[in-house]
């Protein structure tokens, strides 16, 4: 039984150094200058003089603020017009005297099971003349069939007597969800609110295809370009600064740019992860 217990713990901190071995090394080369992450060959764990240079670099121009605006605008918004519409899809396909529901689940699992593709996403955005605009990294995202058939099952697990003693009250199909379907499903709404938040705040393909103007390209966009392209850190660079201890490598300056990209959307799965738990109880009817 000890030996079983000190190999598992060995392995739990073996996995915990392989997880926190990137997470460390991107905080402390952000946090040095250009003249230490010579001298230390480029790997970093622990800054002997840490500064936050890089990050008053990338503060000081108008391209890395604009992204982070524009990747907190799109997951606020995405997450809001997201989580609503995929809400009253599920409410609808949850309702058994619906006409035609067979038909519409049978639509939202089609789009599940063959996705549209690029072209014809690419074509219907053009049409709809969201190119090059900020809509364009909302409208493809707007419904998530995933989390419409997750919902639905909430919905359909929902104790009737509840329904039924809305009805009576007068409640119409409106009341009724807003009143009581959504608040009784919070737990599994707010979990899917955090995976919609997370797949708005990590994306970065669409604005590669749909978008065209920089000043609409947002933060993950930004670390791509920065990772595929490594000469656009120069720019964060003043060129008159010959003094190494007061320049930031370019990889200083890409890891601050992710841990921008990291940090933030940590931030919130601490607020949000007693949802996950009381999802289990969803239903569950109290005598």
């Amino acid at each position: 039984m000890v030996k079983y217990q000190m190999v598992a713990l060995a392995t739990v901190l073996l996995v915990s150094f392989v997880s926190l071995y990137p997470l460390v090394y991107i905080v402390a080369t952000s946090l040095v200058n250009e003249q230490e992450w010579i001298d230390k060959g480029g790997l970093v764990l622990w800054p002997s003089h840490p500064t936050l240079l890089a990050y008053e670099r990338l503060f000081a121009g108008s391209t890395f603020v604009n992204a982070l605006k524009i990747s907190i605008e799109r997951t606020v918004v995405g997450t809001i017009v997201t989580l609503s519409l995929t809400t009253i899809t599920a409410y609808i396909a949850s309702r058994h005297h619906l006409p035609g529901r067979k038909g519409l689940i049978f639509c939202i699992l089609l789009t599940i099971l063959f996705p549209s593709g690029l072209v014809p996403t690419y074509v219907v955005m053009k049409e709809l003349h969201l190119l090059d605009s900020f809509w364009s990294l909302i409208v493809p995202m707007a419904i998530d069939s995933w989390s419409v058939l997750v919902l639905k099952q909430f919905f359909e697990s929902m104790p009737k007597e509840l329904e039924e003693a809305a009805i009576v009250d007068g409640a119409g199909e409106g009341r009724l969800m807003m009143s009581v379907m959504v608040p009784m499903s919070a737990p599994a709404m707010a979990a899917i609110g955090l995976f919609i938040a997370v797949a708005h705040w990590n994306a970065w393909f669409d604005a590669l295809i749909y978008v065209n103007d920089k000043s609409l390209y947002p933060i993950q966009l930004l670390i791509r370009n920065l990772l595929v392209n490594p000469e656009l850190g120069r720019y964060f660079n003043p060129i008159n600064v010959l003094d190494a201890s007061n320049r930031v490598s370019v990889e200083s300056l890409k890891m601050a740019v992710v841990v921008f990209g990291t940090v933030p959307i940590l931030c919130v799965y601490p607020f949000l992860q007693k949802y996950f738990t009381k999802g289990v109880y969803m239903g569950a009817v109290k005598g």
